[in-house]
């Protein structure tokens, strides 16, 4: 059973969830070329890296979100769910601060892309989800794709964008739905080497995570 959210967060939200979500809006909007050279290069090294250090991999993994996409910010997260929370064991960009943080399994964008098992993109989820308000850089736009073990969501792959002038495209999600491969077959190493309860025990970089 997943663990209650504290009382902090029971307050009332600023707008309902489906307001907070549009991922509907990708497919209306002009999206870059694929450049399969870059992804290929990408691949090749995060294939390499996996071999060669599991235990950093993931970090290795939102570096290439970031370089990839259209995105200012990106991360992991993966599911305590003995705790009934996510953790971050990598970010990189704007939210790098935020490393080791996370957000409730039971009230969150993480947990509402597991229940739905799909990719999700919110703007401003911090309308909705109100203890993400004090986060800096804001959170205009924010894609989200779960990754699975055996056909079950473990965590997700986020990307994040602060500035208002740019939008995610439908190109950034097939990247990042393609790049969940990967953090798949990183979380199959890391159970079976043991090392994956130290990832969900990482305590926070910053006294300023969202919890």
């Amino acid at each position: 059973m997943n663990a209650a959210p504290p009382a902090s967060l029971l307050k009332p939200t600023a707008c309902d969830l489906e307001s907070v979500i549009a991922t509907s809006e990708l497919k209306q909007r002009k999206t870059r070329t694929r450049d399969r050279d870059a992804e290929n290069q990408a691949e090749l090294e995060l294939t390499q890296e996996l071999a060669k250090s599991p235990h950093d991999f993931f970090q290795k993994l939102v570096n290439m979100v970031l370089k990839l996409s259209m995105a200012d910010s990106a991360g992991i997260s993966l599911l305590d769910e003995k705790n009934g929370r996510f953790v971050w064991p990598a970010v990189a960009g704007g939210l790098s601060p935020f490393l080791g943080g996370g957000t409730p399994r039971s009230f969150g964008p993480c947990g509402t892309v597991l229940d739905r098992n799909e990719a999700i993109l919110f703007l401003h989820p911090e309308r909705h989800f109100t203890y993400l308000e004090p986060i800096t850089p804001p959170l205009e736009e924010v894609l989200l794709i779960p990754f699975h073990v055996e056909d079950k969501p473990v965590g997700t792959i986020w990307a994040v964008i602060h500035n208002k002038n740019r939008k995610f495209q439908l190109e950034d999600r097939r990247l990042l739905e393609n790049l969940s491969a990967f953090a798949s077959s990183a979380f199959k190493v890391l159970v079976s080497v043991g090392a994956l309860e130290s990832l969900l025990g990482r305590k926070p970089d910053s006294e300023s995570v969202p919890l």
